[in-house]
């Protein structure tokens, strides 16, 4: 067996091991701020302890003559085996490249402590998928106790991998039982049938991401018991335009439907001509997290019906570059979401819908999230505000996040309305990322600040003309945050550094003032050396000195990028 080979750049270090199937490459963990990047490496997590292979067994010895000195080596190794194990368990993931160099034993082990594992398929001539998927089983026999699969492909044409071989392949691999998350992301689609093959051997999975499935057709759901998480882009190279589905002759089905599993959807690409979705509405009654990106409509023609039977649970909705369907969505939302708690809306939306979601359901929400909302007005702000009624009962409010961004018709007086309601001065965490409001009027924040006493999160990114007098100002009245984002903040200087450490030194425990390129590296450095809870700043790489990289050390902070969070898909 060859030994493996590793080519270390300054970046991104790339370990490819034989006797590894040749083509496939494993990633040590990627650079800071790049963790959405399907085609970066990707941490390895390990099992917390394999089982030691055991020792080979001896015969018994005669009476008195003791244990052979075999046992005795058999058992060093199995111990030396755990002990290693253990050790791999607490290292970080980017030692796993050099300890796979130390021996083929050592490979051996670390193979057998992975659990999590990210593989991206490098591009192939078309016609070359059968090698791919081949080269892909005998991989995963080298992985026993894998729980977390990801495969990416890199492939330039949809022929060149096929997504049903792939699927086919990790369906008939001996820990296809024991995975428990599934993200298979070729540049082709699977078909309904490959799912309803595979699906039978991945009855574990809770969680599962798919490119597109074409046919649409969502019945192999139903070989699934365990799955709460699922996620479908839609949107493969490979896809088709046509509507059609298998799951068509449900059209009719009465309400004894068997509900899924699903709590956590996530449907990217939806068009209002997709057939099946019906199917599937009418069995997630347990959905407490809906996410629509990129979608003209819920499937099933414009007048379906059926969306609505998923909402009465929900906690939370997500509609994210839905304009063509925002306004549908929010006023079914208005009429049957009673528990829900989180909104986000990112371009869309219409004044009248927002308005009647707002009236009926903004008490009890608990994030409001409004990017791009191009409709919001003050008169929103207001019925955010507005006294509840729930039948003589005490009003409550619930409104513990606010996040506006790029809302250009609200004003001044309209934020300080909200401060002034109940419901504004509960707020404890708000964001006002690149508002002409914050820029017109100077004193605003001030406002603000005084008037949210309970505010411990702020982010005001992306406000370029934002200037040192307006944060001393602001933060003289603010002396409890303890995250503050600043990105892109153009006009800061070190000075404001100097009055967040004046004002927040003591409770700061995230600052974000990456690309402020007017604040220099020495009022970062003193910043990181007085803030005395303060665990992660976000700065650009060119801003780590050596002297701010050994304070983080000392104190055991991070600094460098923020990996984006766009929730659990």
């Amino acid at each position: 067996m060859a030994r493996p080979k590793l080519s270390v750049s300054k970046d991104k270090p790339k370990l490819t091991t034989h006797p590894s199937p040749p083509g496939f490459f494993f990633f040590s963990p990627h650079p800071a701020g790049q963790s959405h990047a399907l085609t970066g490496p990707q941490a390895h997590q390990r099992r917390p302890q394999a089982p030691a292979t055991p020792p080979p067994s001896s015969p018994p010895a005669a009476a008195g003559a003791g244990r052979r000195p075999g046992f005795y080596a058999g058992t060093d190794a199995a111990l030396c085996d755990d002990l290693l194990q253990e050790v791999f368990r607490l290292l970080p993931p980017a030692a796993a490249p050099a300890l796979s160099l130390v021996s083929r034993r050592w490979l051996s082990l670390l193979r057998a402590s992975t659990s999590s594992l990210t593989l991206r398929l490098p591009a192939s001539a078309p016609g070359a998928a059968a090698t791919v998927a081949a080269a892909l089983a005998v991989l995963l026999t080298h992985y026993p106790f894998l729980s977390a699969l990801t495969v990416v492909s890199a492939a330039a044409t949809p022929a060149a991998c096929d997504g049903d071989a792939l699927l086919v392949t990790v369906g008939a691999a001996p820990v296809a039982a024991r995975l428990s998350a599934l993200r298979l992301l070729p540049d082709s689609a699977v078909s309904p049938a490959s799912l309803l093959a595979a699906c039978p051997a991945l009855s574990g999975l809770t969680s599962l991401h798919l490119t597109a499935v074409r046919p649409l057709s969502f019945r192999w759901l139903e070989l699934l018991p365990r799955l709460k998480s699922f996620a479908l882009v839609n949107s493969a190279a490979g896809v088709d335009c046509a509507g059609s589905s298998s799951d068509d002759a449900d059209g009719g089905e009465d309400g004894a439907a068997r509900t899924l599993p699903l709590e956590r959807l996530s449907l990217c690409g939806i068009r209002s001509g997709d057939r099946g979705l019906g199917w599937l509405w009418r069995r997630c009654g347990s959905l407490k997290w809906l996410q629509l990106r990129a979608c003209d409509g819920t499937g099933d023609g414009p007048a379906s019906l059926t969306f609505a039977s998923c909402l009465a649970g929900l906690l939370a909705l997500e509609l994210r570059a839905c304009r063509a369907v925002a306004d549908r969505v929010l006023l079914l939302a208005a009429d049957h979401c009673l528990k829900l708690t989180s909104l986000l809306v990112y371009d869309g939306g219409s004044r009248e819908a927002l308005h009647r979601f707002i009236q009926q359901r903004a008490a009890g929400l608990h994030t409001l999230d409004l990017r791009l909302p191009l409709d919001l007005h003050n008169d929103h702000l207001l019925a955010i505000g507005a006294e509840p009624v729930h039948g003589g009962l005490d009003p409550t409010h619930n409104l513990a996040a606010l996040r506006l961004q790029s809302c250009v018709l609200i004003t001044g007086d309209g934020l300080r309305s909200l401060a002034r309601t109940a419901a504004g001065a509960g707020i404890e965490e708000l964001a006002l990322v690149s508002c002409d409001v914050v820029e017109r009027e100077p004193g605003l924040l001030t406002f603000l600040t005084q008037s949210m006493r309970r505010l411990r999160r702020l982010d005001l990114s992306y406000n370029e003309t934002l200037n040192d007098k307006v944060i001393g100002a602001m933060l003289s009245s603010c002396r409890n945050l303890i995250d503050i984002r600043l990105r892109g903040c153009r006009g800061l200087t070190g000075a404001s550094l100097i009055s967040l450490l004046r004002h927040c030194g003591q409770s700061l425990e995230i600052l974000d003032i990456s690309r402020c390129p007017s604040i220099d590296v020495g009022n970062v450095e003193l910043f990181a050396q007085r803030a005395t809870r303060l665990n992660h700043m976000i700065i650009e790489e060119s801003m780590i000195s050596e002297e701010l990289k050994a304070i983080a050390q000392k104190k055991g902070m991070k600094i460098g990028s923020l990996l984006p969070c766009e929730g659990p898909f």
